[in-house]
């Protein structure tokens, strides 16, 4: 499923309202085993462009929003799934608190799923109704990889 979580803005975390209004407009719920590919419009910039670096992010809560339905695969076309650094940085000098830097990455470590980032074409996809693959470059002792994501459109 493939959709602009409403209320987003460059810089600030995506709002789980804004998650559930952009499942909703799908017209169907999240079903274990799905991929949720966030598409927040990103795309458009380069990394030539400084707005490419503003992108609005997942925290903590909003990716345990999504895994307690049954999303196995999270996905964006931003350049990183949790806020823009520096948002993150601000936070934890806010608040002492830790749990403000990559918080999205780590809340997949409650209930396991995978991160996808900086997906392109996510426009050109339906909202429903299509099967995606990721076929990521084999790196030892990594955590992450490379990855080629193809999408499986119905005749």
């Amino acid at each position: 499923m493939t959709r602009e979580p409403s209320g987003t803005q460059p810089g600030a975390a995506i709002p789980v309202a804004g998650l559930a209004a952009a499942v909703e407009a799908t017209g169907r719920d999240i079903e274990p085993g799905d991929a949720v590919l966030l598409r927040t419009g990103q795309e458009r910039w380069t990394m030539a462009d400084a707005q490419y670096y503003d992108y609005p992010g997942m925290t903590g809560e909003t990716t345990r929003w999504l895994t307690s339905r049954g999303a196995t695969v999270l996905g964006t076309d931003a350049l990183a799934w949790d806020r823009p650094f520096p948002v993150m940085k601000k936070a934890f000098e806010e608040t002492g608190d830790p749990v403000q830097i990559w918080d999205g990455h780590f809340a997949v470590r409650d209930k396991e799923a995978f991160i996808v980032q900086q997906m392109t074409n996510l426009a050109a996809l339906p909202l429903t109704g299509f099967t995606v693959g990721f076929f990521p470059m084999k790196l030892p002792r990594t955590s992450a990889a490379p990855a080629r994501v193809v999408a499986f459109l119905p005749d």
